[in-house]
């Protein structure tokens, strides 16, 4: 019986943080903690000494740490803080992702789906995150306050959160994936206003998919259930859980559904057997309220935090000091399982290290985390307010008045400073280069002095000057002239120069020696004008002003204002930038602009023929909220038109990605001044595809590796089949039904295949709940577009096909084992990294089979594309040697086991037991893998 047998005590306790703990979790023989001052740790546990630290991260975010959990694979940990940022390390607490959507407020919960993050923040915001590209994929607002609990049940597809207010939710996982950027709320599967009195504040789901749980300041648990078959979903609300004497504030499930564990406020955790709702535990171990708890999958133990600053290990009947939390395992069992069938030796040389800074910006490795290669040491005396780049040179415009010239060096990882001009009496508030041939790079600076120059980028010489009181601005009075605050040139032939200047002037300027006199005067703006902008070839211009006015002007000798937007940005128009042309004879331009109400706007500029004239046609094709303030700069990048960088006063610079006929998705963010973003950006460009430099308001100018922009049609593999994609279903198909290989054939290439798919409309959803007499046409149909190998004229092929698709989608919609099942299960039928049983089996190179979303974490922390074909594409996880390739290949022979043991029922045992016995466990790798 479980009250003769199960005696849950302390074996371990650690004081773990400065301040209260607030998150833990636990990944084999790996503890994460979290605590109020910021700091995350990272602990191994020692047998017969318990968890010693094994690595630490003071500053992991500006103020307290608010949650934490490692993937399922235990590759990577993320964690969320106050500072509204989400943060993704390796296992020796290596920075891998910096997560921070713009104006983000606090993030207080996290959870993992498969590979994508969803954080939620104060503010009732819920952020969905492709963790291995570090891509925003969605920002919704399902609540109105702020969002504390938050649970993913992958396996049925659902998603709850629950807020402060008490209201609690449920939604479709697909439904919340397929919303835009813009943060379209998806339909409410299930809603329940006052769920939780005075508000819910933990949630936590199970590993089977179908039970979730939420407590909040009632004191109470409150049990859903989710009953999922083919045609549909049912949630229901279950038993309530009572006995606590202060709030909830972390929930775990154990032994699937069985049992679950409760943290709180009353200094107590407690054990509760969810079918019969009753207590079997409760844990007093802690001087202070509990704040976190963390179960393993085998649930030897527990583990709970507290405010008292102590993290506690309980065994639950089966752990000792003396015991291994994470026993060794026969690596042997796991390689070259079914047949030795893709294994590919091992390179000679040693064990793999990190790329270096300069190997990874000269590759532009596609995931790679962002790193800051090189930061600048005192060049800068005060703010840098403008950054311009072609190619490997770098131009800063300073408030010192100076302007620099800057050269990088791939070799050295660092920036050169060839040239410091002193340039202007005032500061120097912009900047921009123009080619005239092979070695002819001509320079502008422009500054508040009213003044602007034209240098011989080579020699470093003055060529040309002027100045701008000669532009007469609001006042009317020529000679009246003002600072400058936005200067460009031209591509034409001699140059034109476009000021923009803090009088309300606009005006144009030839290049030529014998002209300082504008040889145009554009309409001034009521209030100061402050940015502007060429389009590639020259056919139009812009300008923004302080007032929020945006107009797109047609140059000299046919100079006028073509179109004008008058509430173009609230508060004024800060910057503007057009993106590079991607095709010569497209008549459509692009241009991005920014200000003060902390947006992003794409416009697309087109022209068209009425009546033998050529008429401008402008609209806004996206709105970004970019930072959580000011947008102080943007620009596009000179190669790759796709990638837009900016900058802001919330302390952040970010790369955004536009994505041909979709929406602008966020590619990266990275700090200024520290982590959080403790100092205002002020400028920031893109020195290629994948490096970015950054100036900050105090002088500081730093270049980050930033990750490669991926494909279009790039996407995570998800775990989940009812979180599949086009892309996931097509991969599924070639793999397990129609064995066509990874190369792309001759008739059909993998875009007009994601085409294809995507028109059939099959996705994972569809593969899991719609009905298989309406479901096999529209895949039969599918897969006589797949070129070779799927030739279905054969009526004995056809059947042979129908059979073995129905086989695999009955494989793919079965339900979890039970946890006394898979507790049996053996040896070979568990990955080596997780030792979870079994899902999807694959062989890599290195002759190991994986659990494929493992394995994918794994060579993803490495930073190494997936489809990267050379001898750095991956790492393996075992031996820590490179491989040949990355490829991965169903291990169909091993899927035939876990079948055959899934299936086979076993033998009769008349008692069963209330908590599942220990399932074997892996060491902590024998040789984790470089970070």
């Amino acid at each position: 019986m479980l009250e003769e047998s199960f005696d849950p005590h302390v074996v371990h306790s650690l004081r773990a943080h400065r301040g209260e703990v607030t998150c833990v979790d636990v990944s084999g023989a790996l503890l994460a903690t979290g605590g109020g001052e910021g700091a995350l740790q990272l602990w191994r546990w020692r047998k017969g000494a318990g968890w010693l630290e094994a690595a630490s991260a003071p500053r992991a975010h500006r103020f307290g740490v608010t949650a934490a959990r490692w993937t399922s694979s235990g590759a990577l940990l993320a964690s969320a803080g106050v500072d509204g940022a989400a943060g993704i390390c390796t296992r020796a607490l290596r920075p891998w992702r910096v997560l921070a959507a713009p104006g983000a407020a606090a993030a207080r919960a996290l959870c993992w789906a498969g590979a994508r993050l969803l954080v939620g923040h104060d503010d009732g915001a819920l952020c969905v995150w492709a963790s291995r590209r570090g891509t925003l994929l969605v920002r919704l607002r399902p609540c109105e306050s702020a969002l504390h609990a938050l649970a993913a049940l992958p396996p049925a597809g659902l998603l709850l959160v629950a807020c402060t207010t008490g209201t609690l939710k449920f939604f479709d996982l697909g439904d919340v994936y397929a919303c835009d950027a813009a943060g379209h709320e998806p339909p409410v599967l299930l809603w329940e206003d006052g769920a939780h009195d005075l508000g819910a504040l933990c949630a936590a789901g199970s590993a089977c998919g179908h039970a979730a749980a939420s407590g909040g300041h009632d004191a109470r648990v409150r049990l859903w259930h989710a009953s999922v078959a083919t045609g549909g979903r049912r949630i229901r609300a279950g038993g309530v859980l009572c006995g606590h004497a202060a709030a909830v504030t972390a929930l775990a499930f154990a032994g699937g559904t069985r049992l679950l564990v409760s943290a709180s406020l009353d200094s107590t955790a407690r054990l509760w057997a969810c079918k019969t709702l009753t207590c079997l535990r409760v844990l007093h171990g802690h001087s202070r309220y509990l704040t976190c708890i963390a179960v393993p999958p085998d649930f030897r133990y527990l583990i709970t935090g507290s405010n008292d600053r102590t993290v506690r290990t309980w065994s639950l009947g089966t752990l000792d000091l003396d015991d291994e939390v994470a026993p060794p395992c026969a690596l042997l069992s796991h390689f070259g399982l079914g047949d030795l069938k893709g294994i590919e030796p091992m390179l000679d040389e040693e064990l793999a290290e990190d790329c270096s800074a300069e190997e990874c910006a000269r590759s532009g490795v596609e995931g790679a985390p962002p790193k800051r290669l090189w930061v600048s040491e005192k060049t800068h005396v005060g703010a840098i307010n403008s950054i311009v780049t072609y190619k490997d040179l770098l131009v800063t415009a300073c408030s010192d008045g100076g302007v620099r010239v800057f050269r990088w060096s791939a070799r050295r990882g660092e920036l050169a400073c060839e040239r410091t001009l002193l340039a202007h009496r005032f500061p120097a508030a912009a900047a921009d280069l123009t080619v005239m041939g092979v070695a002819d790079i001509l320079l502008l600076s422009a500054g508040l002095d009213g003044r602007a120059l034209l240098w011989d980028l080579q020699s470093g010489c003055e060529l040309w000057s002027v100045s701008t009181g000669s532009a007469g601005g609001v006042t009317g009075v020529t000679g009246a002239g003002g600072g400058v605050r936005g200067a460009r040139l031209s591509p034409h032939r001699p140059p034109l120069l476009l000021l923009a200047m803090d009088d309300g002037a606009l005006a144009v300027w030839t290049t030529q020696q014998s002209h300082t006199e504008p040889i145009h005067k554009y309409e001034s703006f009521a209030e100061a004008a402050t940015c502007c902008a060429w389009s590639a070839e020259g056919r139009v211009c812009a300008a923004g002003a302080a007032g929020g006015e945006l107009r797109v002007l047609g140059p000299p000798p046919t100079a006028a204002t073509l179109y004008a937007q008058r509430d173009a940005h609230d508060l004024g128009v800060l910057c503007l930038d057009f993106a590079p042309m991607q095709n010569k004879d497209d008549s459509k331009y692009l241009m991005a602009s920014a200000g003060r109400d902390t947006l992003v706007k794409i416009w697309e500029i087109g022209f068209e023929m009425r009546s033998g004239l050529a008429r401008i046609n402008v609209r806004l094709l996206h709105r970004v909220e970019a930072h959580g303030g000011s947008v102080e700069c943007l620009r596009w990048a000179t190669a790759g038109g796709a990638q837009l960088a900016t900058c802001g006063a919330d302390g952040w610079a970010r790369v955004w990605r536009l994505a041909p006929g979709g929406d602008v998705r966020l590619v990266v963010a990275v700090p200024t001044g520290g982590a959080g973003g403790a100092v205002g950006a002020t400028a920031a460009a893109m020195l290629s595809t994948s490096l970015l430099a950054v100036g900050s308001l105090t002088g500081e100018l730093a270049v980050w590796r930033v990750p490669s922009p991926p494909g279009d049609a790039d996407e995570d593999d998800e775990p989940e089949p009812r979180m599949w994609g086009p892309n996931d279903v097509l991969r599924w198909l070639r793999d397990y039904v129609t064995r066509v290989p990874d190369s792309v054939s001759e008739q059909g290439s993998g875009e007009a295949r994601g085409v294809a798919s995507v028109e059939a409309g099959l996705n994972g959803t569809r593969l899991m709940l719609e009905p298989l007499p309406d479901l096999l046409p529209d895949l039969l149909a599918l897969l006589r577009r797949l070129g070779p190998g799927s030739d279905l004229e054969n009526s004995k092929e056809n059947e042979q096909l129908l059979k073995r698709l129905e086989d695999e989608i009955e494989w793919l919609r079965r339900e979890p084992p039970a946890p006394e099942l898979e507790a049996r299960a053996p040896h070979a039928l568990r990955c080596p990294l997780t030792h979870a049983l079994l899902r999807e089996p694959v062989r890599a190179a290195d002759g190991f089979t994986y659990e494929r979303t493992n394995i994918l974490d794994f060579f993803s922390v490495n930073a190494k594309s997936r489809r990267q074909r050379v001898t750095e594409a991956a790492v393996s996880p075992l031996t820590g040697r490179r491989l040949r390739s990355a490829e991965l290949s169903p291990n169909f022979a091993l899927r035939r086991q876990l079948r055959d043991f899934l299936y086979t029922p076993p033998a009769t045992d008349a008692s069963c037991p209330e908590l599942p016995r220990a399932a074997p466990s892996c060491p902590d790798l024998l040789r984790p893998a470089p970070n």
